[in-house]
């Protein structure tokens, strides 16, 4: 793999660690906003996951191991 991929790479599993991160504290505080950002945060973390599916890529590998993005949409339950 180029070293431009790997870089690619790792600035993806950056973003989609911030992303799980601000889900999970709009999960703490339930507000009207954050019931947004949530919805938000699923489109992409569930897109993700989807992604990585059908290119069969190991979600860990990008720090969505054993991550649930649909506890986002239950209510009153940390993700």
């Amino acid at each position: 793999m180029s070293e431009k991929n790997e870089s690619a790479l790792v600035v993806l599993e950056e973003v989609l660690l911030a992303a799980r991160r601000a889900a999970e504290r709009a999960q703490q505080e339930p507000t009207p906003f954050n019931s947004g950002l949530k919805a938000a945060y699923y489109d992409v973390l569930t897109v993700a996951l989807e992604q990585a599916a059908a290119l069969d890529l190991d979600p860990k590998e990008f720090g969505l191991a054993d991550y649930d993005p649909d506890a986002l949409l239950r209510k009153d339950q940390a993700a």
